[in-house]
């Protein structure tokens, strides 16, 4: 448990001092984020069940750059939850999801663009049996690429790359063939195709939808399954500091599976910008 309060007090520091320096005439910097918590407590319940905690936080941030044709955009994505049901404890969300992007305009819609992501994640991770299946950098992705940005305004972004890179990492030699690494090796290269679309508005008043869906191909070994990670976020402000949050990723990637993964987390709790 003080590893998990660890995280989170990790998470809200890094918006803080993300937010320290002030903005000025190119730099637009902020974020948002949000601590939800949930308990269930039972004795001599009939209807049976067992005693829960949960707690799920996320912190959104953003740091963009923007003179004359120039433009570089910055985002930190970070979340972790934790559920315990009686005497178990288990990660329901644990992302690190970094992404840094420059683009020279060339006219109103469109630029030049270059893009370097990161993902991975922050503690080990096991499945029912409690067999480790992840940890930090077991796996991570790191993403490169080049190509043209459509961007007709704020709200919508659209990288098409067709020269693209995609390393895949496994520090622990024993999860390697989990993630489509060879046996004892911690790393695997791709070339490939890449498509990023990004898109974010405030629907109503307080309700904001954002999306972000990345596409990847390699033109080398089997070209026609297409690694897929979406992310959808629908974040709704009740007042200053509450607000409840509707959380949904979908991952597909052959390499390691033949299934698509899915994973959907709803909160109520505390909220906080920068």
């Amino acid at each position: 448990m003080k590893k998990i309060i660890m995280i989170v007090t990790v998470l809200v520091a890094a918006g803080a001092l993300f937010a320290q320096e002030e903005e000025s005439a190119i730099w637009k910097k902020g974020g948002q984020g949000a601590l939800n918590f949930s308990q269930t407590a039972l004795s001599n319940w009939s209807g049976g069940g067992m005693n829960a905690i949960s707690l799920n936080s996320y912190v959104s941030l953003f740091a963009n750059y923007r003179k004359d044709a120039a433009a570089w955009e910055n985002m930190l994505d970070l979340a972790y939850g934790i559920v315990r049901q009686g005497s178990e404890m288990q990660k329901t969300d644990d992302k690190i999801d970094l992404a840094s992007k420059f683009t020279y305009k060339i006219s109103q819609s469109w630029g030049f663009s270059g893009l370097l992501g990161f993902k991975t994640q922050m503690t080990p991770g096991y499945d029912a049996d409690t067999l480790l299946i992840s940890s930090f950098a077991a796996p991570a992705y790191l993403q490169v690429a080049t190509g043209m940005e459509y961007k007709p305004g704020d709200d919508l972004s659209i990288l098409i790359a067709p020269i693209s890179g995609k390393m895949t990492f496994v520090a622990d030699t024993s999860l390697s063939t989990k993630y489509g690494v060879d046996p004892g090796k911690t790393a695997r290269a791709e070339f490939g195709g890449f498509v990023k679309f990004q898109y974010r508005k405030e629907i109503i008043e307080n309700v904001v939808f954002q999306t972000k869906c990345e596409l990847f191909s390699n033109y080398i070994e089997n070209p026609h399954y297409i690694d897929v990670n979406w992310d959808v976020l629908l974040s709704m402000k009740i007042n200053k500091f509450l607000a409840a949050s509707l959380s949904l990723q979908l991952v597909y990637d052959h390499d390691y599976s033949s299934k698509v993964q899915f994973r959907e987390t709803l909160g109520l709790g505390l909220s906080f910008s920068f």
